[in-house]
């Protein structure tokens, strides 16, 4: 067999299980998946003996230059946010477009792709924001154009009012009946907006950080997540909550679920392995994000909902600041960029808080960071190593340790979330279609940007 690639005698790895293989590539797919074999040889060969052979991780939810204001942007643009995936192993990511509300959605896809364009290093997509929902001219054709263009996800936010995203019940309803029509997926940041508002205006600028958690408390996202599958279920639609942060969301989803909502839902490092404690420390505006990170129960809770399903995806919500633009807050939290940088370190902090500590298995590992997120997002040809995939591969060393350290990381900021912890499970060989595009956390080709705009099929829900 003539072969471009050879991955020879690796621990294959799948959510079924674990065997050792020799995986062959041609043309950037997996042609076979055999047994090990001495006289297996290919133009290209990486002896992955002792080493896992993931599929490439898939992050379902990312920000790269997200337009925070008029000339303003996050720090990581689709270069260094790539660099940072590749290097972190993940060779698939999906941003957001970033239209005005009322902009009509086919345009701010399109405007997207151009902006991503020739600068990435992984492949990528865009779910739709579904915003100013009132002011579009028919809203469901438009998502059905966008849908057509291979981006059949959309996001909707029951909270940011005052920028001007938040859908209102009767919004979100229709949206999700267009949705059902369309076999499409409408993906909710689910907090209490109106609460929220409030709750802020009681707590800030007085309590500092302390804000943060004082106003936006667990029962803000729980309490719409259980809204919001009401209205799903009355749209006969599916349902996929983003960034899922409080124990109860997981336990009002696995309650949909058991009545037979089609409710699903994703949560992210940050809320599996970080703490409400960060915010005593003297940097701990540094550590903002929406929903704010919570106690350990809620990461014990989030855990076992991912094992057993209940939660689908593991994803970053990456929204990378530097700390000058972090420092700019003022102490008022209502002023705080909230986002962290995790696109290096999602398949790192996965593997060592979740697989290492025994909170997960391994086959749960790549479910929830490659083949669920592959199937519900309409990514037909990634997610798993099989015949006629893309050849998409993180190759792990599992006993190899890394100390996080922001220095190091290809994010564009000066501070890392994980700055510090001894991390397992960074890549040795991230592969993108049969080509090594980071190799031990640095990128093979600089100046060469592989990565392409995915056209996605329809969601498989789970």
């Amino acid at each position: 067999m003539k072969a471009d690639l050879l991955i020879k005698g690796g621990e294959v790895v799948s959510s079924a299980g674990r065997s050792r293989r020799d995986v062959f590539v041609a043309g950037g797919r997996v042609t076979a998946v055999r047994p090990p074999s001495a006289g297996a040889s290919a133009a290209r060969v990486i002896d992955a003996r002792g080493l896992l052979v993931l599929p490439g991780i898939i992050d379902a939810h990312s920000h790269f230059r997200l337009r925070m204001g008029p000339g303003r942007y996050t720090s990581d643009d689709f270069t260094s946010g790539s660099a940072a995936a590749v290097c972190g192993g993940t060779t698939t990511f999906l941003d957001y477009t970033g239209q005005p509300p009322g902009t009509g959605l086919l345009k701010g896809l399109r405007a997207r792709i151009k902006e991503a364009e020739g600068r990435c290093y992984a492949d990528f997509g865009f779910h739709c924001m579904l915003t100013g929902w009132g002011r579009l001219r028919a809203p469901e054709a438009q998502m059905a154009a966008c849908a057509a263009a291979g981006a059949p996800t959309f996001k909707a936010f029951t909270a940011y009012g005052a920028r001007g995203l938040l859908s209102g019940d009767a919004e979100l309803l229709a949206a999700l009946r267009a949705a059902a029509r369309l076999r499409a997926l409408i993906c909710v940041h689910a907090e209490d907006g109106p609460a929220i508002d409030l709750l802020e205006g009681a707590f800030a600028p007085a309590e500092g950080i302390r804000a943060l958690p004082l106003s936006r408390p667990d029962f803000t996202e729980t309490a719409a997540v259980g809204r919001v599958a009401g209205l799903a279920a009355a749209a006969g639609a599916p349902v996929y909550f983003v960034h899922l942060s409080a124990a109860g969301s997981a336990r009002v989803v696995a309650a949909a679920r058991r009545a037979g909502l089609k409710a699903m839902g994703e949560t992210c490092p940050q809320y599996l392995a970080l703490d409400e404690s960060l915010f005593r420390r003297r940097d701990g505006h540094l550590y903002s994000c929406c929903p704010p990170v919570r106690g350990k129960a809620d990461n014990a809770a989030l855990w076992k909902a991912l094992g057993a399903g209940t939660l689908q995806v593991l994803a970053t919500d990456n929204c990378t600041f530097t700390r000058a633009q972090k420092d700019a807050w003022g102490g008022d939290v209502r002023k705080l960029p909230m986002g962290l940088p995790g696109s290096q370190t999602l398949l790192a902090a996965a593997y060592t808080y979740g697989v290492k500590a025994g909170r997960l298995t391994l086959g749960g590992l790549v479910g929830a960071l490659c083949e669920n997120p592959a199937r519900i997002m309409g990514l037909r040809s990634k997610g798993f190593i099989r015949p006629g995939f893309d050849a998409d591969f993180a190759i792990v060393d599992p006993a190899a340790a890394r100390k996080a350290d922001w220095k190091k990381f290809k994010h564009n900021t000066d501070y890392s979330p994980w700055q510090g912890r001894r991390l397992y499970g960074f890549p040795r060989y991230t592969v993108l279609r049969g080509e090594v595009v980071a190799e031990a956390g640095e990128l093979a080709a600089p100046k060469r940007f592989r990565g392409r705009f995915q056209r996605r099929s329809l969601p498989v829900i789970l």
